[in-house]
Parts: structure tokens; C-alpha cells; sequence
């Protein structure tokens, strides 16, 4: 049978009304080596930097006598200090929009099952997680759902249509898949099933696409044999254990005509799993809470900030992990977030304004052609090698202040601060190398995403090698014979400063490309998470001097 329904946008939060009609898919020595940190962050500074930064593009302020506790929290909690002095111009968190919840989502399905329903008979499948990490959606699922069909029990369904326009089946699944209701027009037993508590799962497995890929060969026959559509709903706070299934499952669904929808959490930008503790451990003791990236695979080198401070590193993409928005965007459904504010993710973290973040949408690609992206494209090549490197610690407390008493015990400080250096190069080597390397296709992409991506990841490698490489030259420098100006003088201090000259010229080289790199995202890509990282990488200088005390 032919479907037809209208597209489903997820749109600001803020901006969604009880009336919508259709939605949209966007779906870090001796004993005379002072450990003083150079990168520490000095106090505030009164006076504005020489050079502001340009202002955030502002955004309208919620209809609300005054900021909640929520985002005074958050105000608090990202503010990061330059050791430039001044704060950053992101400090105010770039928050906007609502936070919907589940129960909301759920509602919002209401046009979609009228829209499906006026068209043909309708069989929805709701999916439900049933491991510990998402106890609190579930229950507010079932709130919700118990809601939803208790009116279509008291007013009947949308339309005037007759009760066995609509059928409803409810599985749940974790390390296992369980059916809980098989399908039925009965309201009232759909009402009693949803507003029953689901049994947790405590493996922390979570089995997504082999219980979506179930569903399909379990209720598809039903679909033909009755000549119903078929919707899917899946309702969980990851990405699936099994999101390496998406394009198999993805190919089932649009052979049996299912539109599958998914109410779940925001991907942490560029990473499987944000920074927080997970609020699960698995049987197995593999890593729990996998939500994310929201790109088919991560394009952020994992890389320390030398400045530190609260604020993190993780920020809220926008978008759902990328199996569960690949599969609804395929499937003409959609991927609808909720923010929960007593979940630890994202809770407080930076979220920018939806308009600026819908310019910058995930590519869903499936796996042959994200590889054949690859292979075209050197840069793309090597920002997907590079992501894919471990954690790299930034220098934040390397040796910076010697004390000369005599030539031997000044070598032995100098070694021993040189060894944090040797440790880092080969980590930065590793995500610098292959980013330098393919720089010749930059100008080649053409999507802002992966533009911006690869300039950051390019820019911030290269400012971590000039501060790493940096220091252990300017160290062979000291040990090679350095004098002192004031003959009073005994102690060395190297201190960040806007220039490598004195390390040489390949070294301030390195240190201008970060530069213009880092500018250019902040030029071309305002108001974006990239412009928010590259800020917070320019915020600690990219270059060492020696001063004398």
C-alpha cells in the first residue's frame, strides 16, 4: 500500500505550540624545580583584553520574569577565565529553548497516529528500553501512553475513526527482547498494559537493532495480512550496543513501508559518551551508556584544553545519536530529543541556538558511502584517522620554573621536565601528522560540518604540538648555555607568550597555522560549538619565552 504522511521537524523546543500539525525530521625534576603552573588561569581582570572577542549573536530571552536556578547554575558552572584575562564570551552557556520531556514527545505523536489512522488502519509498535539508565523515561512513557489511550478511550480516536483503526503492540528489550503486549484495538487493555511498571533490565546491554530487527520480522506479516501501516516508536536514552546494524535494519524497515520514530536524549558533540558518570554498569564490564556521536563516527580529536576551569568539554550536539537519527530520517520518522533535568546528561551542558545548529545537520550516510567520502577526500581521510586516536592530556602543569645553583643539578631539572614533553610527542604526532597530511584537500569540502570539524581538529593539533614542541626546545635552549642579563638574577621561568621565534622558525610556523586555523572557524563558523572550542583553545597562548628572576 502507498503511504503517505507529512514530514516531521524537530524544531526549537521553544518555539513548539499544543497546535503543531506536521513535523519535520531534522530529526598534564630535581629538588630545585618549583612545580608553578604557567597555564594556571590568573584572577579576573577588570579591564577588557586589547583585542574583545566578537559578541554572541543574541538570543531572545524566555518569556520569564527572571533566570531560573537551572541556568543561574549553568551561568556558574561553564564559566571559564582566559589566562589572557576576561572571561569567555560562551559564558553564559548559549542555552535556549525548552526542555521537552518525554511525556511531551509522546503527545506530540498524537498528529502523527491522526495523520496515519485518517490514511489507512494503523498498527504502532511502541519499543521501550527496559535497562536502569532508563528508568525514568520509561516511567514517564507511561504516563504518558496510559494518557494518550485513555482519552482515545473516552473520546474515541481521532477523526471519528473506529476503534480498530488503531492497533498497538509494546515490547521491551534490553539484553533481550520481550514482547509485553501483542497487537490489539482493545483501548482498554492498551491502557492497563502501558500503565504497568516495565521489569528492569540490569545487564546495561542495550540490544536495539536486533529487538528493532525482531519487530520487524514479528509484526511486518501482521502489517500485510491486516493492510495496516506500520510505526515504530522506540523510547530509550542511548544509541544501541548494536548501532553497527543501522543500515541492515534500516533496509528492513523501508521494505515493509515502517516509518519508526524515537524519543531519546542528545548526543554529546563528537563522542560516544559524555564525561559525566554513567548511570549503569554492564554485566560484562564493557563501557555503559553509549549516546553517541551524532555523526556515523566521531570527527573531534580528543584532546585536554591547557586552560581548564568548569565548563567541560561536552556540549550538547542537538541531535540524536547518529543510529537512531539515521534510522528515523531514512524511514521519513523522526528523532525526537528530550532533556531531562534530573539526569546527569545533558543537564547543565552548553547547548547552542537550535537556527545557528540546524546549518550544520549530520550527513546520513550510510556505512559504503561515509567510506567512499573518505577515500575521495584526503583531509576527510585524515580527520577520521585522527578522531579515532585515545586522549591526549594537555601540558597543564609542566615544569616551569628553574633555579640555577649549579650546571649539573640544572641539567637534571631540565631532563626530567623534557621527559613530559617526550611522553606527549608521539600522543600529539599521532593526531597532528595525518591532519598536516591531508590539509591539500581542505579546501575540497564542501560541508560546513565536516569544514568546521576539520579545522578545529587541525588547529587545535597544531597548537598542542608548537606549546609541546615548543617547551622541550625551549628547555634544549636553557641547556645549551643561557645567560643571564641581570647578573643577580638565578631563575629561569618559562612563561606562554604569541611567539615561538626563539624555538625557530619551523616551530612558529606550526604555531601561526594553529592560529589562523582557530580564527578562521571563529570568522566563518560564529556562534557554533567549533567557535566556542576553537575560543577556549586561543585562550592559553600557543608559545613559550624565558624571563629571569
Amino acid at each position: 500500500m502507498s503511504r503517505r504522511f507529512p514530514s516531521f521537524e524537530i524544531a526549537s523546543l521553544g518555539s513548539i505550540s499544543a497546535t503543531l500539525i506536521t513535523l519535520v525530521a531534522v530529526s598534564g625534576c630535581g629538588e630545585n624545580v618549583k612545580f608553578n603552573n604557567p597555564l594556571a588561569k590568573k584572577p579576573a581582570q577588570t579591564q577588557a583584553t586589547s583585542k574583545p572577542a566578537p559578541a554572541a549573536k543574541p538570543v531572545a530571552p524566555a518569556a520569564k520574569p527572571g533566570p531560573s536556578k537551572e541556568e543561574l547554575a549553568r551561568r556558574t558552572m561553564i564559566r571559564t577565565e582566559s589566562i589572557r584575562g576576561g572571561t569567555s564570551r560562551f559564558s553564559s552557556g548559549k542555552s535556549v529553548g525548552a526542555n521537552s520531556t518525554v511525556e511531551q514527545n509522546v503527545d506530540r505523536l498524537r498528529t502523527e497516529i491522526a495523520s496515519s489512522i485518517d490514511f489507512a488502519p494503523t498498527l504502532i509498535v511502541w519499543v521501550v528500553d527496559a535497562t536502569q539508565s532508563a528508568s525514568e523515561m520509561r516511567q514517564s512513557w507511561s504516563t504518558a501512553a496510559k494518557q494518550l489511550y485513555s482519552d482515545f478511550q473516552a473520546n474515541g480516536l481521532p477523526g471519528g475513526k473506529a476503534s480498530d483503526s488503531l492497533s498497538t503492540a509494546v515490547v521491551a528489550f534490553g539484553e533481550k527482547t520481550i514482547i509485553l503486549q501483542d497487537p490489539t484495538t482493545d483501548l482498554a487493555a492498551v491502557v492497563s498494559k502501558v500503565g504497568t511498571a516495565i521489569p528492569t533490565d540490569n545487564s546495561g546491554k542495550e540490544n536495539t537493532f536486533a529487538t528493532l530487527s525482531q519487530v520487524f520480522d514479528t509484526f511486518g506479516p501482521v502489517k500485510q495480512k491486516e493492510s495496516r501501516e506500520l510505526l515504530v516508536v522506540v523510547v530509550s536514552d542511548e544509541a544501541g550496543d548494536d548501532w553497527m546494524q543501522v543500515d541492515a535494519v534500516t533496509e528492513k524497515a523501508n521494505a515493509l513501508g515502517a516509518r519508526v520514530y524515537a524519543i531519546g536524549v542528545p548526543a554529546p558533540l563528537g563522542r560516544k559518551r559524555p564525561e559525566v558518570a554513567a548511570q549503569e554498569t554492564r554485566s560484562d564490564g564493557m563501557p555503559a551508556m553509549l549516546q553517541g556521536p551524532e555523526t556515523r563516527y566521531s570527527q573531534r580529536v580528543d584532546m585536554k584544553f591547557s586552560s581548564g576551569g568548569f565548563g567541560g568539554d561536552d556540549v550538547d550536539s542537538g541531535y540524536g545519536p547518529f543510529s537512531l537519527g539515521y534510522l528515523t530520517n531514512k524511514t521519513n520518522g523522526a528523532f525526537l530529543i528530550s532533556r531531562l533535568r534530573s539526569s546527569q546528561w545533558p543537564g547543565s551542558s552548553m547547548r547552542f541556538d537550535d537556527e545557528t545548529m540546524r546549518k550544520y545537520p549530520p550527513q546520513y550516510l550510510t556505512e559504503a558511502q561515509y567510506q567512499a567520502k573518505l577515500a575521495e577526500n584526503k583531509a576527510l581521510a585524515a580527520l577520521d584517522r585522527a578522531a579515532q586516536q585515545g586522549q591526549v592530556e594537555a601540558m597543564t602543569y609542566p615544569a616551569s620554573q628553574f633555579i640555577v645553583e649549579d650546571e649539573a643539578r640544572l641539567k637534571n631539572a631540565l631532563d626530567g621536565a623534557q621527559r613530559t614533553a617526550a611522553r606527549l610527542e608521539p600522543l600529539v604526532n599521532a593526531i597532528y601528522d595525518p591532519l598536516a597530511e591531508g590539509e591539500k584537500d581542505r579546501d575540497k569540502i564542501t560541508d560546513k560540518r565536516w569544514q568546521a570539524s576539520y579545522d578545529l581538529a587541525l588547529g587545535r593539533a597544531a597548537a598542542a604540538k608548537a606549546r609541546t614542541d615548543g617547551y622541550n626546545q625551549m628547555l634544549a635552549i636553557l641547556k645549551g648555555g643561557r645567560k643571564f642579563e641581570d647578573p643577580s638574577h638565578n631563575t629561569w621561568k618559562l612563561e606562554p607568550a604569541d611567539t615561538l621565534e626563539e624555538a625557530g622558525s619551523r616551530l612558529e610556523k606550526t604555531r601561526l597555522q594553529a592560529k589562523e586555523y582557530l580564527e578562521r572557524i571563529i570568522k566563518e563558523h560564529p556562534d557554533t560549538p567549533w567557535a566556542y572550542y576553537a575560543e577556549k583553545e586561543l585562550e592559553t597562548p600557543i608559545g613559550w619565552k624565558w624571563a629571569e628572576y
